[in-house]
């Protein structure tokens, strides 16, 4: 059986065509090994390639098609006069990548393999365009970040194009027994995989909670932010919530992994905020460490408008919702740190309250700012919308101020730079008074009211309303 997997696998390898730097994947399931090559089209007189530190524990037999490989030291190879189409191959261990006690580098679920990518495929530190052609058995299946491709030649492999991103970001690729589902969001693909032991009556209804959660994503500004993502969900047992954990990995693509509870109602999920707070991180890049209010302060603040323009929530529970969660944000602010530095150390301090309730208060702020200013006819999602067509699909980190500055000079505004320094610089929790009394946002003990007559209500609706 391995033989025939790999003569099918260097005949589709043959017929792949236009990167500059093409692997062939063929998995073994009996072994739980994958079968690589890797072929770079142009000559070089010299080459080098690397590996993840760490990943040479899990691959084996290296070897380079004509000439001699020399290893550097533990993630470093270099091979000199490199012929036009010149191939290295090994044999990379996925199930001892799966037994890492680090879940950024491998896990099992059942009989599906997580296997970070970064651990055991070898890149050319020349070459940016990749592309791979995967070849499984039967009844597997390889669901990768990636970005999907059409099969060469009608060809059954499947091809994707590997996106270029920095060797640290997280990313993971499922291999085993399981159904990848293909979800159509209008323009965009979001690749849908669950893993865990779920019936066939469980699977439809986390597919339709999936479906409804992008399409109030889509209410962002009309369309999903990016052409391709991966969603895995992990069902399994609950202990009491519909949904758990939610994570957004950029590594080689964009991808969101959920913890859900397999029997899950779909009025429990569509109650929950998770996956449209982790899906609205698409529409932002990575803003590292000290941008994470930014990030998270978007990701909270959405979460309740766009489902509250999708329909999923009403204007009064979207607005409750919001105010519930500066609650939460002003009660466990730190006046002993601005911000940006509460923001560094979130993790380090469990400050996630108030770091991401405060970054949702700038955003709220800046939102009803740029309303104002420009009669109606600019909000945040003109300038994200903006920033989507020409800067998103760029996969580099951007720094948070050099972000809010490119907002501002695609809406003609210095709004976000004003406040983003301000915020940045604040101590404690940000004041919401004022905001809420141009909205008509009316606290009355435990409940927030809805109040016609403030000077702002049209912007309060505006808001929700869905583009």
């Amino acid at each position: 059986m391995r033989r025939g997997l790999i003569a099918a696998g260097l005949s589709l390898f043959a017929s792949a065509a236009g990167a500059a730097a093409r692997y062939e994947l063929v998995y073994v399931p009996d072994t739980e090994r994958m079968q690589v090559r890797l072929c770079v089209d142009a000559a070089a007189a010299v080459r080098e390639f690397r590996l993840q530190r760490g990943g040479i524990a899990y691959v084996d037999d290296l070897r380079r098609g004509q000439g001699e490989l020399q290893r550097i030291d533990d993630t470093r190879w270099r091979a000199a006069d490199w012929k036009a189409g010149e191939c290295l191959s090994y044999v990379a261990r996925l199930g001892d990548v799966a037994q890492s006690r680090d879940r950024d580098v491998g896990a099992r679920v059942g009989e599906t393999l997580l296997v970070a990518p970064q651990q055991w495929l070898l890149w050319d530190i020349a070459e940016t365009e990749r592309e791979a052609a995967v070849t499984m058995p039967a009844g597997h299946a390889f669901a990768p970040p990636w970005q999907e491709l059409a099969p060469a030649d009608g060809k059954a492999a499947q091809r994707y194009r590997i996106p270029a991103t920095p060797s640290s970001w997280s990313a993971l690729v499922a291999v085993g027994r399981f159904e990848e589902m293909r979800l159509q969001i209008g323009a965009a693909l979001a690749r849908l995989t669950i893993l865990g032991t779920t019936t066939a009556e469980q699977r439809a209804t986390l597919r339709s909670w999936m479906e409804r959660a992008l399409a109030a994503t889509a209410t962002a500004y009309g369309e999903l932010p990016l052409p391709q993502v991966q969603i895995v969900l992990f069902a399994g047992n609950g202990r009491g919530r519909a949904v758990g954990f939610g994570q957004s990995l950029r590594g080689q693509g964009n991808a969101v992994h959920i913890q859900v509870a397999a029997d899950a109602s779909a009025a429990a999920l569509d109650a929950d905020w998770t996956a449209v707070h982790e899906f609205s991180h698409w529409a932002h890049p990575y803003l590292g460490d000290d941008g994470a209010w930014l990030a998270e302060g978007l990701a909270s603040y959405w979460q309740y408008v766009l489902r509250g323009r999708s329909g999923l929530l009403t204007p009064q529970q979207a607005w409750a919702g919001l105010d519930a969660g500066f609650g939460r944000g002003r009660s466990t602010a730190d006046d002993s740190l601005t911000l940006a530095e509460l923001s560094e150390s979130m993790h380090a301090r469990r400050a996630y309250y108030a770091v991401y309730w405060s970054g949702a208060a700038f955003w709220l702020t800046a939102d009803v700012e740029l309303r104002r200013a420009s009669g109606g006819r600019v909000g945040i999602d003109t300038a994200l919308q903006r920033f989507h067509a020409c800067c998103l699909q760029r996969k580099r980190e951007w720094g948070a101020e050099e972000f809010v500055s490119k907002l501002d000079a695609l809406v003609g505004s210095d709004v976000l730079r004003r406040n983003f320094r301000e915020f940045s610089a604040r101590r404690g929790f940000p004041p919401l008074d004022t905001v809420y009394a141009q909205l008509g946002l009316q606290r009355d003990g435990e409940t927030l009211r809805l109040v016609d007559g403030a000077p702002d209500v049209a912007i309060r609706d505006a808001i929700l309303r869905r583009r």
